[in-house]
């Protein structure tokens, strides 16, 4: 009964990360056709069965995703797209048919916030090395701090003979260093008619632009700063296969 829906959330989810990763943008239909097809799927069950749980199920774990989404959406953390994503899944996929299917919406938002760390730390490490200019300064700031990185790193590794987490401890400010590099360089200077349709603006909710928000920035600016952070919504095709084969 489950694995319809399923296989939907995930082709759906995947289609949706492979056009972000190419775009960076999300596919407006994607999101609809989820949240439209679950509760349509489950309102069927329902009648079938005579039980409605499974319609409600469909419509609290939806919304309860979908707002959790939305908040970190206004936090500035991910973009509208991934919010709508994860809240499409939720009415899709409500539970799965496992013993902990009661703590499923939770157990996917873990999955979901610890696959995205693994998945956003990745990113970031390519984006770096492939980018010449934040190699130059990544390795900038290495010369600039590297008294006092060396004077932390060196009593880490020498204690770690001890206490072998240190050695881990000791090459943390290195890797802070490194990700505030990627952060601050994730953005890019451009001319106005260079804007496309999905771009976000730097400095703003992290939301892709329409063609009628060009044509208005067009008409008041000539440069504009376009954020290019982590392509993120390819996390949700894995996270539920991950949280699939674990359960």
């Amino acid at each position: 009964m489950i694995e319809i829906p399923f296989i939907i959330a995930f082709l759906l989810s995947l289609f949706a990360g492979i056009y972000d990763l190419k775009t960076s943008d999300i596919f407006e239909e994607v999101p609809t056709l989820m949240i439209s097809f679950g509760l349509f799927y489950w309102y069927i069950v329902s009648l079938i069965f005579e039980n409605f749980n499974y319609l409600f199920s469909s419509i609290l774990v939806g919304i309860f995703l979908l707002s959790f989404g939305l908040i970190l959406f206004k936090l500035k953390i991910w973009g509208d797209g991934d919010a709508w994503i994860l809240g499409g899944i939720g009415f899709l996929v409500p539970f799965l048919n496992t013993p902990l299917s009661s703590f499923y919406p939770f157990l996917f938002l873990f999955s979901v916030l610890f696959v995205g760390a693994v998945y956003s730390l990745i990113y970031i490490s390519v984006y770096g090395l492939l980018n010449k200019r934040i190699k130059k300064k990544f390795i900038s700031q290495l010369k600039k701090n590297r008294s006092i990185l060396l004077g932390f790193l060196i009593p880490c590794l020498i204690a770690s003979i001890y206490l072998p987490f240190l050695a881990v401890i000791g090459v943390l400010p290195i890797i802070y260093i490194y990700s505030k590099t990627v952060e601050e360089n994730m953005k890019k200077r451009i001319k106005t008619h260079e804007l496309k349709k999905g771009d976000v603006i730097a400095g703003k909710e992290i939301v892709g632009v329409t063609n009628e928000d060009i044509k208005k920035l067009k008409k008041t600016k000539k440069y504009v700063y376009v954020q290019e952070g982590v392509h993120f919504t390819l996390v949700f095709p894995i996270s539920l296969v991950i949280l699939y084969i674990l359960l």
